[in-house]
């Protein structure tokens, strides 16, 4: 008897799920009938960055064409097909399209709708009948008693049965606003923290995050308050009458704006470029763990030294020859060079570097490398032990984030021309946002410093963070057992002790004669199945989405990333036909 699959979200994840089908269909044909989709907007196929309820046209991609995972065609191909009205409304010029442009998120949104339908109209014809659900939100999955099935309840609609259940659900908010005190728990849809047509912000808006999605807040915001023009390379920014008070301020612990985007010689990652799978496992000690500082030692010392040999930072070169110069150390000298008294006055200085960069097509190789090296790491994240997890969660993924998710050039331009008229600045240090303590305030306080600040607006920007348990949107699964917490075992309790601050000892779980540290999000194995409460996998139930597994795979964010996890979880159901066959190359 075939079988179904049930696919929860349509967005990116979804979309290269189906691809992986599709590649695989002469094998999955025969075991697959139906492919439920379900999705709870009320448009499939793009995923909430990339679709127009979200976001505007002002709010930038931050990946180009050659960046993203093939699918049928490259995102240039496709532009170069689309008529000239609809390049125009996408403020397209059809003689500059290239791969390696960074275009609107509503045009990747345009592109992934058009492959999405491609790919659902081959598995038709692949005999695999396609059952597409839109404004159909999930709001529990229960694992069946009698089959190792799955019921998905859907919100005011029927229940749906099937085999396998794929979760493939994108960013989820779980923090409320309070419209009251001008505070937004994140900037989606852009349009709610933008002001109401005809009137202005006319006072001070904070925003908390100084990378991508602040800057989305920050264009579109700007552009309420008054328009940008060209004036050659350059963009000058001219306010609107009657908006003289109208300002941002981004908070930021480091004090960091983000690092710009850079040509690069291999635009797509590989788990294997710099290692091979059998010498990675030959750095694992005698218990099984694979050392952060082995790995960086053994691995990620002789691919950094070529890369920044080529770079021409000879200084980096000769530390990392030093057996003492540890990850840690690497990540303090390369902030360094990117720390500024002025961060602004630090952009523009990258900006000129970068630009002439681009025009030689000189690439960073550093930056490269160290993305394609931390994205091995993040597929072998299981290999870690917990003081490693903490170790890099804290120390290592703020310098990552900040280095790899890098900026557009032209919204570099932007932010520059802000802060030229005193529209746009930057505050350092640990922002706390302090409860409300009256019904009647009509304002969003916050602590920097021990500074006490007022805002009528503050909007979150720091990014989507990992879910807990008790979050987790499908609680069937909780109670009956079949998921449980992300967790890594504990190489030495006393070094974890010395890791933690107090406070947070509370997530270490004592389990028979080890020692584990909790982290966030759902545990999954490296397949991306769910584990239940007693360790093992549950049988046909995947969980692909970044909200939920970041805590065990922290570096899992992008499409590239989307592109695997999905291409190792359409083979991982492949081998459980019990049949012999491989993924298409």
């Amino acid at each position: 008897m075939k079988r179904s699959i049930g696919i929860i979200g349509s967005g990116p994840t979804a979309l290269y799920v189906l691809k992986n089908i599709v590649d695989n269909r002469a094998l999955i044909s025969e075991e697959i009938e139906t492919i439920y989709i379900i999705e709870k907007e009320a448009v499939a196929g793009m995923g909430m960055p990339y679709s127009d309820k979200y976001t505007e046209l002002c709010n930038m991609s931050n990946i180009s064409s050659e960046e993203i995972p093939l699918l049928s065609q490259s995102l240039a191909t496709w532009l170069q097909q689309q008529t000239t009205e609809t390049l125009e409304a996408l403020h397209i010029d059809p003689n500059e399209i290239s791969e390696t442009v960074v275009y609107p998120r509503l045009v990747l949104g345009q592109y992934f709708k058009n492959e999405y339908e491609h790919y659902k109209g081959l598995l038709e014809e692949a005999n695999i009948q396609v059952k597409e659900l839109c404004n159909s939100e999930v709001i529990d999955i229960i694992a069946l008693e009698t089959s190792s099935g799955f019921e998905i309840v859907i919100q005011n609609k029927n229940t749906i049965q099937c085999d396998t259940v794929i979760i493939a659900s994108g960013h989820e908010w779980i923090n409320e606003d309070n419209k009251q005190t001008g505070y937004f728990a994140s900037p989606w849809p852009i349009t709610k923290v933008l002001p109401k047509k005809g009137t202005y912000d006319n006072y001070t808006v904070g925003i908390l995050g100084a990378s991508l999605s602040a800057f989305d807040v920050v264009s579109s915001l700007s552009r309420r308050h008054g328009h940008f023009k060209k004036q050659g390379s350059e963009i000058e920014y001219i306010p609107d009458a009657h908006t003289k008070d109208f300002n941002i301020v981004m908070h930021d612990f480091n004090g960091w704006l983000p690092h710009l985007q850079y040509e690069q010689k291999e635009p797509l990652r590989e788990v294997y470029r710099h290692v091979t799978k059998n010498v990675l496992l030959d750095v694992l000690d005698e218990n099984g763990f694979l050392g952060l500082d082995s790995y960086f030692n053994k691995v990620c010392k002789p691919a950094l030294r070529k890369a920044l040999y080529k770079d021409d930072l000879l200084d980096v070169v000769a530390k990392l020859k030093n057996d003492d110069f540890g990850f840690l150390d690497f990540v303090d000298i390369m902030t360094e060079k990117h720390e500024y008294p002025d961060p602004f006055k630090g952009m523009e200085k990258e900006l000129k570097e970068a630009r002439n960069a681009m025009k030689k097509e000189q690439p960073i190789y550093w930056k490269e490398v160290i993305d394609d090296l931390m994205y091995t790491l993040n597929f072998h994240a299981e290999l870690l032990a917990a003081e490693d997890h903490y170790i890099f969660n804290k120390e290592v993924m703020p310098f990552l984030l900040n280095v790899i998710a890098a900026m557009p050039l032209e919204s570099a331009k932007i932010m520059l021309a802000l802060h030229k008229k005193g529209k746009l600045s930057l505050k350092k240090g640990a922002v706390k946002v302090l409860p409300q303590k009256s019904d009647d305030v009509k304002e969003t306080f916050i602590e920097v410093e021990n500074e006490k600040i007022a805002y009528r607006k503050f909007i979150t920007c720091s990014g989507q963070k990992s879910i807990s348990l008790d979050n987790f949107p499908f609680q069937s699964l909780v109670t009956s057992g079949k998921t449980r917490a992300a967790r890594s075992k504990v190489a030495s309790i006393k070094k974890m002790y010395s890791l933690m601050e107090e406070e947070h000892q509370f997530n270490l779980i004592k389990n028979k004669k080890s020692w584990y540290l909790k982290l966030s999000g759902i545990d999954v194995s490296a397949n991306f199945k769910l584990i239940d409460v007693t360790g093992k996998e549950v049988p046909n139930a995947y969980d692909l989405s970044f909200t939920h597994t970041s805590g065990l795979r922290p570096y899992s964010f992008g499409l590239q990333s989307c592109e695997l996890t999905s291409r190792i979880v359409v083979a991982d159901f492949i081998n459980t036909f019990n049949k012999k066959g491989t993924l298409a190359s």
